[in-house]
């Protein structure tokens, strides 16, 4: 069933929020050259006055020449008129610095959908002949794996408030697994007709007892975002449709199976809860891609789902969201489904628990080339910076829910966990610490820089501890003398340890002010 997704944009980077920027450092003597290498022994100039995040900074010897003056005035021209936190890492080949821009929201098309989440839920006229076709059983296989103990993600039974929906949330799943071998005239294949018995459940708790036992069982992918009911003397009737006959969707659960086995077969065993979680979600950045097709055409159902991200690896944001949900229960982590909206736009991301914490993941918005971690584990006072949370479903009225106060439902989180906790954040866990230069150990940063060029990573992170002011900093690694970024790629590039060199001809890095993080992109010679 879709009922999310995020209309993936070409986003400049906001103001105060994070800074995208494409560094060249070229030499004394490159002869208007940006691209020229760096060479470690050299140092700024007193008169290079142009930064490595607004200009380009020189990396002098003893004496500036003008051919050096005239290659750094040059490249600080060049400046690009635009950039995108998604292209930032991927997509920037100037050599000159990329100027920051305030962020410009999705601009709403005819083909733009915004009826998402509950508001995608659609109520259809009962049909009556949903029940007389011939209905088989689908498979309820699992994947065949070992390696963690499996999580059974409950979140949003839990949330339910009474015992009749608590009761229709487990026959709703019972009735996915009992699909009609015909197609209804919409295209739909009824699954078992949902009866319970003498309660009268409102439209109200149909809907969110819907929601719940979507959003808490991606592997019940097929399910059509469509659903009937009505009354018969004190009993409810609740229809709900497939998107697929029973023999495709046994061929596609079989499928999704053999997917998830294979990814959480190769996850090294013995990982702590946080590794787990990074090695899931760079699988996801590294072999899923956005489909934009399906970000105007929710036609395209399976984009929205684990098995269109997993199996065919193109999505939108629910496909990440539902696909992450489901390979963390395989590995041992709880992870829930949060929604609200980004860029003006119906979003869903993740909320994880790690190590007893909450933490926002969003690998839609991470999902860049290289793969970025913005948005990895960040609080809530981040997380609300770029995008809003719709409210619980508890605060809203029946008329909200349903849509009969303004003629569209509205959306709502059934879980809202409180995030604050910043010992799992990506840039605080993994970074290479860094602080004034005085208390920075330099041997310990080229050491982690000369590990991750090693193992050819394409990006480092820092992170700036709390005891320093991140943007003096940042000015002293990026903007000033000493320069200090570029004194550790040096001395990384004279070790004899340094297996892949880095080359220095253009160095990209991402600033992130809110998790005290610095990304710096790598490439080899």
């Amino acid at each position: 069933m879709k009922l999310f997704y995020h209309k993936k944009s070409m986003r400049t980077t906001a103001v105060g929020l994070l800074a995208a920027v494409v560094v060249s450092l070229p030499l004394s003597g490159c002869q208007g050259n940006p691209l020229s290498e760096l060479i470690s022994s050299a140092m700024p100039s007193s008169g290079a006055t142009s930064s490595i995040g607004q200009a380009v900074a020189s990396q002098a010897a003893s004496k500036v020449t003008s051919a050096a003056s005239a290659a750094v005035s040059a490249a600080s021209k060049a400046v690009s008129a635009a950039s995108t936190l998604k292209s930032a890492a991927s997509k920037a080949s100037s050599v000159a610095t990329v100027q920051q821009k305030p962020k410009t929201p999705v601009k709403k098309s005819s083909s733009t959908k915004v009826e998402t989440g509950n508001q995608n839920l659609k109520k259809i006229a009962i049909d009556p002949n949903a029940q007389t076709g011939k209905q088989l059983s689908v498979s309820q296989s699992k994947p065949s794996v070992s390696s963690y103990s499996y999580v059974d993600q409950r979140s949003g039974y839990n949330a339910l408030k009474d015992t009749p929906s608590q009761n229709l949330y487990k026959m709703i799943l019972a009735s996915a697994y009992e699909i009609s071998t015909q197609a209804n005239e919409q295209g739909y294949y009824p699954t078992a007709r949902i009866q319970l018995g003498k309660v009268h459940l409102s439209e109200t708790q149909i809907r969110i007892a819907l929601m719940a036992a979507l959003n808490d069982n991606p592997q019940v992918f097929w399910l059509a975002n469509a659903y009937s009911y009505g009354y018969g003397g004190s009993d409810t009737f609740v229809q709900l449709y497939s998107m697929v006959s029973p023999s495709a969707c046994n061929t596609m659960i079989s499928q999704l199976n053999q997917k998830v086995s294979s990814i959480i077969n190769s996850m090294p065993s013995g990982l702590n809860e946080l590794d787990r979680e990074l090695y899931l979600s760079d699988y996801l950045e590294q072999h899923l891609t956005y489909n934009t097709a399906a970000a105007a055409d929710t036609s395209l159902w399976k984009a929205f789902n684990a098995y269109g991200a997993l199996v065919e690896g193109s999505v939108v944001c629910e496909g990440y969201s539902r696909s992450m949900q489901l390979l963390s229960s395989y590995a041992g982590l709880t992870c829930i489904l949060i929604t609200g909206q980004s860029d003006g736009v119906n979003h869903m991301w993740n909320v994880m628990r790690i190590n007893g914490s909450w933490y926002h993941l969003d690998n839609t918005w991470d999902d860049n080339n290289p793969t970025i971690y913005n948005y990895f584990n960040v609080t809530d006072a981040v997380i609300r910076k770029t995008h809003s949370i719709f409210p619980s479903a508890y605060s809203l009225s029946e008329a909200q829910i349903n849509g009969t106060a303004t003629g569209t439902p509205a959306g709502f989180n059934l879980v809202i966990p409180t995030c604050t906790a910043t010992a799992a954040n990506y840039f605080r866990a993994k970074g290479i610490p860094v602080s004034t230069e005085s208390n920075t150990d330099s041997s310990a940063v080229v050491s982690a820089i000369i590990s991750a060029a090693n193992a050819k990573k394409e990006s480092i992170s820092f992170y700036v501890t709390d005891d320093a002011d991140y943007t003096q900093v940042m000015n002293g690694m990026l903007k000033t003398s000493p320069y200090r970024l570029s004194d550790y790629l040096n001395q990384a590039n004279a070790s004899k340890s340094l297996k892949n060199k880095i080359s220095l001809r253009s160095i990209r890095y991402l600033q992130d002010p809110d998790n005290r993080g610095l990304t710096v992109f790598l490439t080899y010679s």
